[in-house]
């Protein structure tokens, strides 16, 4: 039972509401009561904070990620997506153990966590690895295997891992799993249906890379007189729970398709500006009834877990590339990053009110940055960073406050990325 004191309270709701000198109180993991101090009812807290009016709001919701890639931050910089995966990105995949996949996804954890992340959406494979890392540090871990087709037998195995995972980790603690073809490019036509039959009777949801770069768009208008979207569509990959990453190239009927099936967009702006795949059309995705929400892809291709840039990026693209200062506003912009994520993944965060998850975190507003303070969700968006965050909170329980972890040694992490990072120097 905790309780935080005399904050300046984002609640996220549908009013915007931001409540000066507020009081939070969490019980059970659940926020009990979130509003002004004043009429806060009494509470017997185990643990009193005073927030000193340090902003506190929802936690972000890092909707896709490749968190074992943390360990090739930096590693392959300055290329295009194809060049970046052929010549630098898969021959380094194949050196990743388990070993070395669970301390990068250690590191992802404490990066994640530090920067008032609360879940995360992950793809990739070493599935057991990242579980670890994910349940140690409380963080809430949506997982999904990633399935290729490179030869005959080699996606029917993958599909078959994914089933065993999902049996082994979905509705443990803080993980859920989902089901994952790589792309269209990189998985059979078949196999896509077998996956959306798969993911229809397990009940769960599927994470894909749509449409990222116009290549990949381009071709797949070529060879299968359809869009990647339109695809999805007619092997019955819409009719489940959809989550589609980048989206940079989507078509005008593409964008109806989504809005129609409910299809939730994972849009990673650094990375795909950092790669030069584009950038997405956010707001005319919005505007069209299409759920947005913000990711940040994988450290190697943007390079910083970092929601915070990510808000900033989104709300400025849309901006400058739709040539209206109203588009992508900075309340809006906050629920991509929060509460939209939230909803999408069936978490009971999102929104800082009485009955919700605590999924919570504080920011420290005593920098320069938060003065003068007009408004703060402005602020947050388009001021803030990162660095800010001083405490997060995930199901009522503390996993970082104040530069410490309640999970994991940094020294550690570092010393362990540094032996693994001597080996990727030699490919």
């Amino acid at each position: 039972m905790i309780e935080i004191r005399h904050a300046a309270l984002i609640t996220n709701n549908d009013r915007d509401e931001v409540i000066r000198d507020a009081t939070i109180q969490i019980k059970d993991g659940k926020i009990a009561y979130a509003g002004p101090g004043k009429t806060a009812p009494a509470f017997s807290a185990e643990r009193v904070i005073d927030a000193h009016g340090n902003i506190v709001m929802p936690g972000f919701v890092n909707m896709h990620t490749h968190v074992p890639m943390n360990l090739f931050r930096s590693y392959a910089d300055d290329l295009d997506l194809m060049s970046w995966l052929n010549t630098r990105i898969f021959p380094a995949e194949d050196k990743l153990t388990e070993e070395s996949a669970y301390w990068a996804s250690m590191a992802a954890m404490c990066e994640l966590a530090a920067a008032g992340t609360v879940a995360f959406n992950e793809m990739y494979f070493f599935i057991d690895s990242i579980a670890k890392a994910a349940q140690e540090s409380g963080l809430h871990g949506i997982l999904s295997r990633a399935v290729v087709t490179p030869a005959p037998g080699v996606g029917e195995r993958m599909l078959a891992e994914s089933r065993e995972l999902f049996e082994k980790y979905n509705g443990r603690g803080r993980l859920k799993v989902f089901l994952s073809p790589h792309a269209q490019y990189t998985v059979n036509t078949e196999m896509l249906g077998e996956i959306a039959q798969a993911a229809a009777e397990l009940g769960t949801g599927v994470h894909m890379h749509v449409s990222e770069t116009r290549g990949e768009h381009e071709t797949c208008i070529k060879e299968q007189g359809m869009t990647p979207v339109e695809l999805c569509k007619k092997v019955g990959l819409l009719d489940v729970p959809f989550y589609a990453a980048h989206c940079v190239w989507v078509s005008e009927h593409d964008m109806e398709l989504m809005a129609e099936h409910g299809v939730t967009v994972l849009s990673c702006p650094k990375s795909n500006l950092k790669l030069a795949s584009g950038i997405a059309p956010l707001e005319k995705m919005a505007r069209k009834g299409v759920r947005v929400t913000l990711g940040t892809d994988g450290a190697a291709s943007n390079n910083k877990l970092s929601m915070w840039e990510e808000m900033t990026y989104a709300s400025f693209l849309q901006k400058g590339t739709t040539y209206d200062p109203k588009a992508m506003p900075a309340a809006q912009t906050l629920k991509l990053a929060t509460r939209y994520g939230a909803e999408a993944l069936g978490l009971g965060g999102g929104i800082v009110e009485a009955g919700k998850d605590a999924d919570i975190i504080m920011v420290n507003t005593e920098g320069i940055r938060y003065a003068p303070d007009y408004d703060d969700i402005s602020l947050i968006v388009y001021a803030g960073s990162d660095a800010d965050v001083c405490m997060t909170m995930v199901g009522g329980d503390i996993i970082y406050e104040n530069g410490k972890f309640a999970f994991a040694d940094l020294g550690e992490v570092r010393a362990r990325l540094a032996e693994y990072a001597e080996i990727m120097k030699k490919i």
